[in-house]
């Protein structure tokens, strides 16, 4: 084999756009998915909350209305 100085030149470096948004990389995407995840757990922790919290004030107007009912059925009688 004989010595080829090809072999050993540098490549050119090429034209880099200034204007172009940074190269993705592993460690960006890890992040990124890993912030989404954190997010998507808290709306669904808050979701739960509120499906809680619409159940409980479902109740309290299921209670207000059979006494209001009562209170009513009771006027009704008493004249």
């Amino acid at each position: 084999m004989a010595f080829n100085p090809q072999q050993f030149k540098q490549k050119k470096k090429r034209a880099v756009d200034p204007n172009a948004p940074p190269r993705p990389n592993l460690l960006s995407h890890d992040k990124t998915i890993r912030e989404g995840q954190q997010a998507f757990t808290q709306l669904e922790d808050r979701v739960q909350k509120q499906a809680e919290e619409i159940a409980r004030l479902k109740s309290d107007y299921a209670n207000i209305q059979q006494s209001v009912a009562h209170i009513l059925n009771y006027l009704r009688k008493g004249r």
